[in-house]
């Protein structure tokens, strides 16, 4: 018993248990690992966004200077005295370059590049469009339309330098005039990517370009060169669609930042992210094993008191007949057990006092039965006798006589035999024989049958239509004085056969018709005699006929009072496969 309980709670408890908590650790730690990501997904996506946002304002300064009049007429070279163009330089030009310094804290400088006027070239804010020529030589500003800006990353420095060139154009848009700078401050990048370190102090940053390189990085001194060299191949395959990785170790998460061209990536450690889980594991593994003991403790001190009941079990099994004068003479003590003991030595003696009387009583029941079997009249015997009647009343010149112990012979007959298979043929010639016998006994009882020779030949189970003619007879034509009428109707009607009995008694009442559906339907269940009388025949009829033909199949009454009542059983006989009827009706 020690043993089946050990087993039983390491296979029941101890292995289920195990089980279900690595299942739900491993459910967790996936679910975390995804939703970590996707949130940091959502913070680098709102960072970029915000980043964006920044330089689009940048790009916004364009328009400034491409609507001061005074800059675009001073670059088409339209002021010819030096007098007024250092008093629309100072009026309209220099407000210009200091509300844009005061509009964006992040330009670091602002540069016009004159291209047909030489004049102001020192002045600052100002200088040579032939300076120019080295930065075409790695940027595309030159072939830019009208509408659009260039931005460019400057990666020789520690941190990654933007600059911002745009056209200036006259009026008409017709000629470009010169190009304007916009150099972004250092603290620019700095800013915006200490917030992801904020969030994660000891992630990795990178901004790669287009072509795979990788324009600035901020690493933290726990990833090695190949963990490095991993994220950035990472951060190239993200440009297919992914953007996020659950790779080996690595965390990875990267956006785009399509006006500069770069994807920015992140990379963390999952063993930074899941020390706190790992702490709980620990406290869980400790939690099982602190169980594991308390259970032994526990099933020690249990066995101390199960002791009396593991005896009693071994003195149990020993008991036999030839034993029963022997009980338990073991400590019973006073509580549950001892209970248990006092009982079951009480229940022995019983036991003990009632074989012999039970013995006993066996041995007169069965002699009571061997007289039962003497006494039962065998079938053959009574159809011998009603034989015997009927020649003796033919003999006598009695045909009527005869006629009825004929019929009742074959009444008993079909009665008695064990099949519960039949033909509607077989159901008919029963009926009338029933019929017979009633109108020996009521003269004015007419039948009129009308049946189908296609549906004779219908396998159904047996007695389905003598309880409908006895109930027309009994309910019916009894309370009817004067002629009484029974019609049997056999058609066929689309996929069901429909077997009529009609009769021309009282009929039924609405409230008892009612009560009668209900019952035959199975909403209510015939509780009362009379529901009974009437019920519980046609009830039986309708449970077979479902169960036989299928949940299609069923009685159905219909009843004028006065003038007589219409039961319609209906077989339901499509897809029977001993459905030999034809089912294209009428």
């Amino acid at each position: 018993m020690s043993t089946k309980m050990i087993i039983g709670y390491i296979l029941l408890i101890i292995i289920p248990f195990l089980t279900f908590t690595y299942f739900v650790y491993n459910q967790m730690n996936d679910k975390f690992v995804s939703q970590y990501q996707l949130a940091n997904q959502q913070n680098m996506e709102q960072l970029a966004v915000n980043l964006d946002s920044s330089l689009l304002k940048i790009e916004s300064l364009y328009s400034v200077f491409q609507n001061n009049n005074a800059l675009i007429e001073f670059l088409r070279g339209d002021y010819t005295n030096d007098r007024d163009l250092i008093y629309y330089y100072l009026k309209e030009i220099v407000p210009t370059i200091s509300f844009s310094y005061l509009g964006e804290k992040f330009v670091k400088n602002i540069t016009i590049y004159p291209k047909y006027e030489e004049r102001l070239i020192n002045v600052s804010g100002f200088k040579s469009y032939h300076e120019l020529d080295t930065i075409s030589k790695t940027s595309g500003w030159n072939t830019l339309s009208p509408k659009k800006g260039l931005w460019t990353i400057d990666s020789s420095m520690e941190v990654p330098s933007l600059s911002y060139f745009h056209k200036i154009y006259n009026d008409t848009y017709s000629n470009d005039l010169g190009v304007l700078q916009l150099t972004v401050q250092p603290t620019f990048f700095v800013e915006y990517l200490q917030q992801l370190r904020n969030l994660h102090p000891n992630n990795a940053i990178l901004l790669v370009n287009q072509d795979g390189n990788i324009v600035y990085q901020k690493i933290d001194a726990a990833f090695t060169v190949n963990q490095i060299a991993e994220m950035k191949s990472l951060s190239i395959a993200s440009g297919n669609g992914e953007n996020r990785f659950a790779h080996n170790e690595l965390l990875v998460n990267s956006t785009s930042l399509p006006r500069l061209g770069l994807t920015l990536v992140e990379m963390n450690k999952k063993d930074a992210m899941f020390t706190l889980l790992r702490h709980k594991f620990g406290w869980i593994i400790g939690g099982c094993v602190l169980l594991a003991l308390l259970t032994i403790l526990y099933y020690v001190f249990v066995s101390t008191l199960t002791k009396r009941l593991l005896l009693l079990s071994r003195h149990m099994r020993r008991v036999e007949a030839d034993s029963l004068h022997h009980p338990y003479t073991g400590r019973t003590g006073k509580d549950e057990v001892g209970f248990l003991i006092l009982s079951y030595n009480a229940m022995i003696n019983r036991i003990d006092e009632l074989v012999n009387r039970v013995q006993r009583v066996e041995l007169l029941k069965k002699e009571a039965e061997f007289r039962m079997l003497q006494a039962q009249i065998q079938p053959h015997f009574l159809y011998n006798t009603l034989e015997t009647m009927r020649m003796l009343a033919r003999a006598s010149g009695d045909v009527t006589v005869a006629d009825m112990a004929y019929s009742l012979g074959d009444l008993l007959r079909y009665s008695l035999t064990k099949q519960d298979e039949t033909t509607l043929q077989d159901e008919l010639n029963n009926v009338k024989r029933y019929l017979s016998i009633h109108q020996i006994r009521m003269q004015d009882l007419e039948c009129e049958i009308f049946p189908h020779e296609e549906m004779l030949s219908l396998k159904c189970p047996r007695f389905i239509l003598q309880p409908l003619v006895e109930n027309s007879i009994l309910h019916g034509l009894s309370k009817r004085r004067g002629a009484k009428r029974i019609a049997i109707r056999f058609t066929i009607e689309q996929d069901y056969a429909i077997i009529e009995v009609s009769d021309n008694g009282s009929g039924i009442s609405e409230d008892r018709l009612i009560a009668l559906r209900q019952v035959l339907t199975g909403e209510v269940i015939a509780v009362s005699e009379e529901n009974q009388v009437t019920g519980i025949g046609l009830t039986n009829v309708v449970e077979r006929v479902k169960a036989y033909f299928g949940g299609q199949s069923g009685v159905m009454f219909s009843s004028v009072t006065g003038e007589g009542t219409v039961c319609s059983l209906r077989l339901y006989v499509k897809g029977n496969r001993d459905a030999k009827v034809d089912d294209r009706g009428r």
